[in-house]
């Protein structure tokens, strides 16, 4: 049985040394960037060992501006966790949420070039909403890293971040290509009693 397992403790929105190493170490992303986070929540056992993180942050479609829908960007935990306790940690956070926020819904994303197919949502009431709205999802490949395509194009003061020059090189040198991607599932939570 989970309960009594573990806390579950909402570290406001900071993304402290202990998650960013704990995320390259789990999550499959390798990544705590640009997550606009809003909601940070840490998993930890008796010991006080942290064995998860949910970061929920501003939706990256723009198709969620001016809504009261929160993205929940990250979710990783240690290997070696019991049956079922994503979806309890996940069900934490959503309870949070719902009592401290105005927020009305949760949005997340599985991604199946990396295998994913959304049964963690699925176990956690999420509903099915079909693929992203992006027609035409592309990476930058490079080595075996994949990086967003954002970044080849990101600007800082109108001018090309120091990053998307060094991904724009890479690519044209033929040392990392752009490559197209499937697109993702799209999966919604709604908290019933603000619809």
């Amino acid at each position: 049985m989970i309960k009594g397992m573990f806390s579950v403790y909402h570290n406001e929105n900071i993304i402290d040394e202990e998650i960013k190493d704990f995320i390259k170490s789990w999550h499959y992303s390798k990544s705590s960037r640009s997550q606009q986070q809003k909601h940070v929540f840490k998993l930890v056992d008796t010991s006080d060992r942290l064995v998860g993180v949910a970061i929920y942050g501003n939706p990256m479609s723009k198709s969620y501006n001016g809504s009261k829908t929160i993205e929940l960007r990250r979710l990783c935990l240690i290997d070696d966790t019991p049956k079922n306790t994503e979806s309890w940690f996940i069900s934490r956070t959503l309870k949070w949420l719902n009592k401290n926020t105005d927020y009305t819904s949760v949005v997340s994303f599985a991604d199946p070039n990396k295998g994913h197919q959304g049964t963690i949502y699925k176990a956690s009431n999420f509903s099915y909403d079909g693929l992203e709205d992006n027609n035409n999802p592309r990476v930058v490949q490079y080595g075996t890293k994949t990086i967003h395509l954002r970044q080849f194009y990101q600007k800082k003061d109108g001018e090309y971040s120091d990053d998307a020059l060094r991904l724009q090189a890479l690519v044209k040198s033929g040392s990392a290509s752009i490559i197209k991607q499937e697109r993702k599932h799209r999966f919604i939570y709604s908290f019933a009693n603000k619809e």
